[in-house]
């Protein structure tokens, strides 16, 4: 065998063959090969939360299926520039990243060390909870955005799509792997006890309830007039997502039985719709107003982006309030026994 034959069969490093065991992957070695947008992938997966909490309130995201690192990252800022023109929301860093950069300039060694030992003992405080804190559910498609006071999740989500909505030109939009918003306005465990108890609490301020006391009327911390809650019509949509325990006729005639019989059922265009969302051991609810959110594509951000202005008419013909008019249609065929059942109860 020639020398050049042996030099091919070695390799680089040597005889035995050391340098392509040492060959680097795809996924690096040891930090190596990791660029700015790797670690941003890598902060946004370590920083999800993985549990819900009772009490908790917030945003239900569904996105686009294998997207789910950019969904979260796009939505968190999403948040924080709505959190920010809404409700002045500052985020944790943002003023003293500032700060820090303009008191470099011109300090002497001395200084820069006493600044840097300033930030590794604030690195050991714990951190300040978040305005806006995305939770991991373990299911595809699906997160839960946390949201804490002065934010209210059924604004924001409705502003959002309107915003959404209101888009001129779809290549503008702040959206591209978020679907469906569904508010939360606070949580309790998916028991029958605490599905009746949350109902009562979030109800209360959009319907009169049945049997309810004093101490009822007070549970949310302001008095009831006698008009604060007019006879109006509504409908109850659900989701339950790993969760076996209830099914959903079950926590229907719970909702229902809440509502005073004031309020009638109406599935095809009513007045409130009452959103209740189940997942795991948890059960959140929301109101919101039926009419408007039928209008935004019950919240659904993605379709509202695409959906044809006003007086335009799609490639099947037809304008978009004939669209709208005939997928209600459609959806009311599958509730008349909801509304039978409610209407019993």
């Amino acid at each position: 065998m020639t020398d050049r034959a042996q030099k091919r069969k070695q390799g680089p490093n040597g005889a035995d063959g050391a340098g392509s065991a040492q060959k680097k992957s795809k996924g690096g070695n040891a930090g190596r090969w990791k660029t700015p947008h790797h670690k941003a992938k890598m902060a946004e997966r370590v920083d999800m939360g993985s549990a819900l909490d009772v009490g908790d309130q917030g945003i239900w995201v569904t996105f686009v299926r294998g997207m789910k690192t950019k969904a979260v990252r796009e939505f968190q800022e999403l948040c924080d520039e709505y959190g920010e023109g809404l409700y002045n929301i500052k985020q944790p860093g943002t003023d003293d990243a500032s700060t820090s950069d303009n008191a470099g300039e011109g300090q002497g060694i001395e200084a820069s060390i006493e600044d840097e030992l300033s930030s590794m003992r604030e690195q050991r405080k714990p951190k300040p909870e978040r305005t806006f804190a995305p939770i991991s559910t373990g299911l595809e498609c699906l997160f839960f955005m946390k949201t804490r006071k002065p934010v209210q999740p059924e604004d924001l989500a409705r502003k959002i799509c309107e915003d959404a909505r209101d888009c001129p030109d779809p290549r503008q939009r702040k959206c591209r792997y978020i679907n469906r918003l569904t508010p939360v306005f606070d949580t309790d465990k998916a028991t029958e006890n605490g599905i009746v108890r949350l109902a009562r609490k979030v109800l209360a301020p959009s319907f009169s309830l049945k049997g309810e006391s004093e101490a009822d009327a007070g549970a949310t911390g302001e008095p009831r007039d006698a008009d604060s809650s007019p006879a109006c019509t509504f409908a109850i949509r659900h989701n339950i997502r790993n969760h076996t325990a209830l099914k959903s006729d079950e926590v229907k005639k719970m909702i229902a039985s809440v509502v005073g019989a004031e309020h009638k059922v109406n599935l095809s265009n009513p007045d409130k719709v009452i959103l209740v969302e189940i997942f795991q051991l948890f059960c959140g609810i929301s109101v919101v107003d039926g009419r408007e959110w039928e209008a935004l594509k019950r919240y659904n951000v993605n379709s509202l982006y695409v959906m044809p202005r006003a007086g335009e008419t799609d490639k099947a013909g037809g304008s978009a309030q004939e669209q709208d008019s005939a997928g209600k249609e459609r959806r009311e065929k599958g509730d008349k026994k909801l509304c039978a059942e409610s209407a019993a109860s």
